[in-house]
């Protein structure tokens, strides 16, 4: 191999290389800018609430109450037919 062809061969290469290299700073680039956005939103949230001591405003959804037990003695009454349910939950004579 001539030095001119083996030249040629490494600057194809090293461009190549060159526009990987590119494209692998232009993503780098990206997620440092995303970043920096996070930083100046995270920033100003905690100025806003004093760090995380102060509410923020958002509220959060409340829990469902938990449904009351049934009381026991009139689910007894029920099975054995003296009293029967209704689809609201209450109890009424047979």
């Amino acid at each position: 191999m001539d030095v001119l062809t083996w030249t040629v061969e490494r600057r194809a290469r090293l461009a190549e290389r060159a526009e990987l290299l590119r494209k692998e700073l232009a993503g780098i680039e990206a997620e440092v800018a995303r970043l920096e956005a996070a930083e100046v939103v995270f920033g100003q949230w905690a100025e806003a609430t004093d760090g995380g001591g102060r509410p923020s405003g958002i509220v959060s959804p409340e829990p469902e109450p938990e449904p009351e037990p049934e009381p026991e003695p009139l689910r007894k009454l029920a099975d054995r037919g003296w009293i029967s349910r209704t689809g609201a939950g209450r109890y009424l004579p047979c």
